[in-house]
This record gives C-alpha cells, structure tokens and sequence, in this order.
C-alpha cells in the first residue's frame, strides 16, 4: 500500500513528529510505501520528494522585520495555501497514494490540502496531537493567567481576540481566531477528515464536546519501538523531571512539593521559558537537594531516566498522551502524574504508578514520599510500567490496529489493498 504522510515538518520537533516516524518505521517494516509531504526546513531528514514541499515560513522566531515584510503572505498561507494544494496535487498525480494520513498540518500547510487529497478520491484519517481543532491556541489553556480556558468549546472560536492567550498578542491571537473560524464555517475538517485518530479518550471527548468529529473518532495509544529502551528495574537515587520548562508543565507546583519533602533528591532536565524562575525559586528557598541538568539527549537522557526512581510528569494542561510517559514505562520507571487529560488514562494508580490532583503540592509531596520511602514498590511499579508498554504501545500491536483502519476506509471508496 502507498501511505501518503503528512506534517508541517519532516524532522523530530515534538511529539507529533516523534510519532510520525515511528509509524513511518512500522509501516516501512511491514512493507509498505510511505510519501511524506512536508515544507522545506534545513533540519529536515533527506527525501527524494522535498522538491514537492511547501516553502518553508517561520512564525515563531522571525525578526519584527521580517514579519512585518511577510504578514500577508504568511497569513493568507495561515487560512489558505494555494501553494500547498498546488504542490500536493503534482505529488498526488506522480505518485497515485492509496491513502492519506495526516498530523499537524496548520499554518504552514493550511487545510487547503484537503481539498486536493478529496479531489483525488483519497480516503484521509488524521492523527490529533493537540486541541486546534477546537481551540485555537492549540491548549485549552490560557498562557497569560495560566490557568484551563474551556470557552471555545461552545462553538464561538473569537475568545482569543479578548483573551491574548496566543502568544500574549491581540494580534496573534485575533489570528488564530479569524483563522479557526473560516475553517470552521467552510467545514473543511468535518467534510474531507474520513477518521480521527486519537491517543487519549479525553482528547476524543473534547473533540466532540467541541463540535467536532462525533462518530469518526477512534482511540489508539502512541507506538514507541520497546527495542531501543533497555529497562533497569532498579529503584535509583533521584527522582526525575525531563521535558521543557513552562507554566503549564506545572513544575513550579513540583518544585513547592519538594520543598515539602526535601529528602528526596530532585533532578530537573529540560530548558524553556520558566527556567529562570524555576531556579531563582530554588536558590531563594535553598532546596539543595534539587539540580537543574540541563538540555540532555541521547544516552545522556536515557542514562538519566534509567537511573531514576520515578519520573514525575506533573502538567497542570490537558495534556493529551505525553511521550514522556510511553518512555519512562518503556525504561521500567514508574511515573507520579497528575489527573489531568490523558495521563490518567497512561498510569494506572497503583499498579504503574501514582496520580495526585494537578496543582495540590501536599498531594504531590505525599506520592513522592511514598516512592522514596518504598523502592520495592517503585521497583513492582516499573516491572508493571514496561509490561503495560508491551502491552499497549509496542509497534506490531498499534501496526495491527492501525492498518484495521486503513483497510476499512479504503474499503469504504471501493479502493483495493
């Protein structure tokens, strides 16, 4: 079968990236054909078909100059990319996929490229990583109070223009509101998305609460390739926090909560906005026992989680099903999360792990001592933690799963297999 995969970027920037590769590996393992589509990018992997990807456009770090020079282009790119519908469908005519699927596709290829994998009769199930669909910001947070914002679920998709949560910008903000509902009025998600691919419950749920995919969506955890991580049941010395430094991460909460039980040595790895403040509340409070590691990848990182005790993931957003957990598991170290979006749905309390309330420091404090205090239980947790990996993510199960999914929407426009 050929597989049409599409992202705004062809190499590992996040999570959806992260994702997109390795179910590129699977299907490729399984002997299938994989197109990506993508937009020019100097970190990108090579491919014979970057002659086909969209003009790269940088929104986050360009100069005010820049920006300025660019903003009608980049933002009639943002609603529709003529440009990217153009390219896709000379990719579409020289390769003749069977089926397309999608993940992050917004600003920098636009949904205008639905209607070219339409034209062509294409079958399109999207994977959805974050909230866009029903939130413009992507979050249902609000960055500048950080705290849950709900308010665009009840179909009014203008909230950012009041609320500046893009970016601190009533600029960037009216944006990202003009832009989700022109989508939303055309209806170009709903008419050309045969299924949405979801790896939490609770992103499923908010997609329908928002308007969006009732009785297309269906729930399939990540995949993460278990024989790259060799686990080490062993309870270690620290427990670990690695991933990026900002308000929503809720590490400010877990830096409170060591301060309630400092016995525990904390290590912290990760960079990000709230770095500096995260520090000074460390020095200002002198919680010794608490060291910040820095950016780690590569052995470096999985030497760090291999060596933990448990990894703490405590988001106070709704996080939809975060990496960070698949790999901790995948390492045999159970995780302390909190109840908040899909995490829950990764840890079972108890048996791979610990939950506590997003935000309750006494309650995160209470799970960390009881970690700390018991390492045969963080040793059966982690025993349970890989098994549950096993279990639920490895390749060939998401594989059979997924490729279920691709057979029944190809049956469904009469295309063979």
């Amino acid at each position: 079968m050929k597989i049409l995969m599409i992202d705004k970027y062809y190499f590992i920037k996040g999570g959806a990236e992260r994702y997109y590769f390795e179910l590129k590996h699977i299907l490729e393992l399984m002997g299938h054909t994989v197109i990506p589509f993508s937009m020019q990018h100097p970190a990108n992997f090579e491919t014979a078909y970057d002659a086909f990807f969209v003009d790269n456009v940088e929104y986050n770090h360009a100069s005010t100059l820049k920006k300025v020079t660019t903003l009608p282009g980049a933002t009639a790119r943002m609603f529709y990319s003529l440009q990217a519908r153009k390219r896709l469908e000379k990719l579409l005519a020289q390769e003749k996929p069977d089926l397309a699927h999608l993940h992050m596709i917004d600003h920098q290829l636009s949904p205008s490229i639905l209607h070219a994998l339409k034209q062509y009769g294409l079958p399109v199930i999207q994977t959805v990583h974050q909230y866009k669909l029903v939130c413009p910001n992507y979050k249902l947070y609000n960055p500048r109070t950080g705290e849950i914002c709900q308010k665009c679920l009840g179909g009014n998709l203008l909230h950012p223009i009041r609320e500046r949560c893009h970016k601190d910008s009533l600029l960037a903000s009216t944006l990202i509101a003009l832009e989700s509902t022109f989508h939303r009025l055309i209806g170009i998600y709903e008419k050309n998305i045969d299924l949405f691919h979801v790896p939490s419950h609770f992103m499923g749920a908010k997609l329908v609460e928002g308007g969006v995919g009732r009785g297309k969506i269906r729930h399939l955890f990540y995949t993460i390739r278990l024989d790259r991580f060799q686990p080490k049941y062993e309870a270690g010395d620290y427990l670990l926090y690695f991933g990026r430094l900002s308000h929503e991460k809720g590490i400010l909460t877990l830096l409170k909560a060591a301060r309630q039980y400092p016995e525990a040595p904390l290590y912290v790895v990760g960079d990000g906005p709230q770095s500096e403040e995260l520090r000074a509340f460390v020095e200002k409070n002198q919680l010794s026992q608490v060291r910040f590691l820095g950016l780690k990848s590569g052995d470096e990182l999985a030497q760090a989680v291999r060596n933990s005790r448990a990894v703490l993931v405590p988001s106070e957003w709704y996080d939809n099903s975060p990496l960070v957990i698949y790999e901790s598991f995948a390492y045999g170290k159970p995780v302390i999360g909190a109840r908040m979006g899909g995490i829950s749905e990764l840890i079972d309390h108890g048996e791979t792990g610990l939950l506590f309330e997003a935000g309750n420091v006494e309650e995160l404090a209470t799970q960390m001592q009881r970690l700390w205090t018991q390492p045969d239980t963080a040793e059966t947790y982690g025993k349970a933690a890989r098994a549950k990996a096993e279990r639920e993510f490895e390749p060939r199960v998401h594989y059979e799963k997924m490729f279920g999914w691709y057979q029944e929407l190809l049956g469904a426009v009469g295309v063979g297999v």
